[in-house]
Parts: C-alpha cells; sequence; structure tokens
C-alpha cells in the first residue's frame, strides 16, 4: 500500500506529465517502439497498513484541495529520483540535432516543423513516476551539447524558491534556447492539473529569426482512487514571431479504452493561415511531417520525413530513467564544473547510489541550511541575486506569452568563466557534501 501511496503522490507533486511506474512491479505490460512501458497501477489507496510517516504525509494533502502544491511540500526521499528539477528542465536537450537540423533547413515551414519536433521530444522522457529534488536557491545544472564542431553549452539556474522558478539557456553555433520556467499547479483530491507557466523562445542564429512556444496542459487522473494515469491535452504552438508564420501542434486527449493515446498532429501556418504542412506522430515515440492541400490535409502521394524517434529506454531501470539521464545528467565527464551543480547535490548522489537512509538525512541539511540562508539575509537586510540570469524590466512579450507577474522576465546573462569551476571528476559522489555549495553565506554552514 505505501507503494501505491508513492506512485500516487509523486504524480500529485512531480514535475509534469508522469506515467504510473513501479521498479518492483512484475505486472504485464505493453511496450511502445522506444520501450517506454505502458505501466499500469489498478489498485485504488488504502491508507490501513501504511507507515506513519506515510499517514502524516497524506494528512498533509488532504488539507490542500483546490491549492497549489508545487513547494509547499517537503516530500519523503522514498518518493524522490536522483534528479533535480534543474535535471528534469535541461532534458530537452537530449536531441539538439533537431534544432541545429531546422537552422540549416532552406525552408521556412521546416525550419518551424524542426522546432516542433524538438518541443515534442521532451515528453518521450516524461513517463516516469517519481519527483525529482526541488533545486536549492542559487543551484545551477551545465551540460555540454552535441560535438566539438557543432555543440555548445546548457546553463541552468533556480532563480527563486518562493515560488519556484527556474531559467536556462542553450547556445551552439546555429541557434539558442531560452526558457523560464515557473509551473503552477491545483490540487484537485483525485486529480492534479499541471499548468506549465512559463516563457520559451528559440533564436535561428541562420536566419535570425525568433519563436516563441507555449507547451499543452497535463492532468493526472485518478490519484486517490481508480488506476492512476496522466495525459497531455491542448495546443503546442510555436509562433515565428520575425515572420508571424507559426505552428499549431493538437495534443489529442485520451478517450475511452485508451484511443487517442499520446497522439500529436497539426499544421505549420503561414502569416495568413493557409496551411504549408502536416505534421503527425506519437508524443512519446516520433514526429514527422509531409506536404498537404490547402485544408491542411496529407497529400497521399507526399513521402513522410521522420523528424524525430525516440531513443530506445534501458531495461530494468528502477525509475524509468533514459539513457541521456545516466550518461549526460547524472554522469560528469571530467574537468571544471560550477560548486553549485545538480550533480554535486549530497542527497541527489546518495540516492544515485541507493542510500536512502543517508539521502534523507542529507537532504533535511540542505533545507535546514536554506533556512538558515533565508534568515541571515532577512535579518541582515540583504537581497539574493541570480549569478547567470537577470531582470530584463524592457522584455517585450509576444502574443500568446504569460505576463510578467505570471513569468517573471529573467534573461541569460553570462557563462561561468574557468575561474569560476572547480576541477571534479568522473567519480565526484564521494565530495559532493564537501564540494556543493550554492549558498550565499558560505561561512556560516562551515
Amino acid at each position: 500500500m505505501v507503494e501505491s501511496m508513492g506512485k500516487t503522490i509523486t504524480n500529485m507533486v512531480g514535475y509534469e506529465d508522469l506515467e504510473v511506474v513501479d521498479p518492483n512491479s512484475g505486472d504485464a505490460q505493453t511496450e511502445n517502439a522506444n520501450g517506454t512501458a505502458d505501466w499500469k497501477n489498478d489498485s485504488s489507496l488504502d491508507r490501513r497498513g501504511m507507515t506513519e510517516e506515510s499517514k502524516s504525509f497524506w494528512g498533509q494533502l488532504s488539507q490542500m484541495i483546490g491549492s497549489d502544491i508545487t513547494s509547499m511540500l517537503s516530500v519523503p526521499i522514498f518518493f524522490m529520483e536522483p534528479t533535480s528539477v534543474l535535471q528534469k528542465m535541461s532534458e530537452i536537450m537530449e536531441y539538439p540535432d533537431l534544432l541545429t537540423n531546422g537552422a540549416k533547413a532552406t525552408e521556412e515551414a521546416e525550419r518551424l516543423a524542426w522546432a516542433a519536433a524538438f518541443a515534442v521530444s521532451v515528453y518521450a522522457s516524461a513517463e516516469r513516476t517519481w519527483k525529482p529534488f526541488n533545486p536549492i536557491l542559487g543551484e545551477t545544472f551545465q551540460l555540454k551539447l552535441g560535438d566539438d564542431n557543432e555543440g555548445g553549452e546548457y546553463l541552468a539556474e533556480q532563480v527563486s524558491h518562493h515560488p519556484p522558478i527556474g531559467a536556462a539557456h542553450a547556445e551552439t553555433p546555429y541557434w539558442t534556447y531560452d526558457i523560464v520556467s515557473c509551473p503552477k499547479t491545483k490540487f484537485l483530491g483525485n486529480s492534479l492539473e499541471v499548468y506549465p507557466v512559463g516563457r520559451t523562445r528559440i533564436k535561428y542564429k541562420t536566419t535570425n529569426e525568433e519563436l516563441s512556444l507555449v507547451p499543452p496542459t497535463s492532468k493526472a487522473w485518478n490519484l486517490v482512487i481508480g488506476r492512476l494515469w496522466v495525459d497531455t491535452f491542448g495546443e503546442l504552438i510555436i509562433e515565428n514571431i520575425t515572420t508571424k508564420s507559426k505552428c499549431v501542434l493538437e495534443f489529442v486527449p485520451c478517450g475511452y479504452f485508451g484511443a487517442g493515446r499520446y497522439t500529436v498532429k497539426g499544421n505549420v501556418l503561414d502569416a495568413d493561415g493557409k496551411p504549408l504542412l502536416y505534421i503527425d506522430g506519437k508524443w512519446n515515440d516520433n514526429l514527422g511531417f509531409v506536404q498537404c492541400d490547402d485544408q491542411g490535409a496529407p497529400l497521399a502521394d507526399s513521402e513522410r520525413v521522420e523528424m524525430w524517434k525516440a531513443s530506445k529506454k534501458p531495461e530494468g531501470d528502477s525509475y524509468g530513467m533514459t539513457n541521456f539521464v545516466h550518461t549526460h545528467l547524472n554522469a560528469w565527464v571530467g574537468g571544471g564544473l560550477l560548486k553549485s551543480d545538480s550533480r554535486l547535490r549530497p542527497d541527489r548522489a546518495a540516492l544515485e547510489l541507493e542510500k536512502s537512509s543517508e539521502a534523507q538525512a542529507l537532504k533535511h541539511n540542505l533545507e535546514e541550511k536554506q533556512r538558515a540562508e533565508k534568515k541571515k539575509r532577512t535579518a541582515d537586510g540583504d537581497t539574493w541575486s541570480p549569478r547567470w540570469f537577470k531582470l530584463n524590466k524592457d522584455m517585450k512579450l509576444r502574443e500568446h506569452e504569460y505576463s510578467v507577474d505570471d513569468c517573471p522576465p529573467w534573461t541569460f546573462d553570462k557563462f561561468p568563466e574557468a575561474n569560476e569551476l572547480v576541477k571534479v571528476d568522473t567519480d565526484y559522489h564521494g565530495i559532493a557534501e564537501e564540494t556543493f555549495s550554492p549558498w550565499q553565506y558560505p561561512e556560516i554552514h562551515e
């Protein structure tokens, strides 16, 4: 029953589009082409037999019906996976070549289509149940993209704790990517609505075109009674701010008996609304485009161009993680790294080594340090400022974008210099606790 509770609450307080994954389950399952299992949990929540810790946690949640629970709870370690929300944000960088292909495309419609494939591809990594760690204020995450010739850099930073806001910037010779993520949730008792509040912009350096992206909504059903499942539905809109063309994709809501599950379809439209391409696929598996008629329907004799195919997931992974998480997000190639990097979180590192009790104690210690920082900041009358992002009060909002009240105008400032990094080896877990430091007042923690 505790495991059932864990899966339920994980989805309630987790990041987004999470499917039911029980690493200890022997239940029958079906697989998609990329090896993703359609995990099922047909048991209802039953509080009998729960540990006191689980009962206490559920008691807290029962008082929050109708509330945004994004950052209201300190979640026990047995609901967690060994990643940070900042790492979760970076999973969209598993397929950076999609944007590179878009930047190199000669046709405007195809450049939008490739950007759509990039935007859809992240959902293939979002079918696991466990909750990532909430970032510490000032926590960062760095990632190298692609190869040395056509690769680039990615940097994310937690710029606000209450409300939780993460900002990230990626840059290659061909494009830039910027996001401010401040998702909201609404806990409804037996369901949870997830609103992807944020601002995402992509710029193709090859054409100087700027794109604005607005993602669809997600909802978790049957959190308490019935089989837990999550659906993503509504429109994904990518607008070319420069030319006013756009791509509108419909994430089809799941119907009875799973009808329409994972289906994505739509069109690239010119500035006058004329369909130029038809795009379709499955958001957990693939996306492609074909030429279309004036009504937006695919032409029968047109060959489909498959832009994206999800990588096959590793078998037997306890958390249902992708290979990208293991080989890029949690792994480090060695060399200079910010001391505030998510990989170096001691609680995350301990959980990755399956040291759950140690991870719980370290998580509590980090939370206490963060409270001590806030107390000193208040007592001293200080303010906190991000190191790598800054507020741009003159930012011009695009159509469909959230207001600056809902999503503050954080913009990228700079990448760290070499002298701001510390040397971290590939086997860093043993030095994580002594190295991790996102703190404004490191002296009070010595």
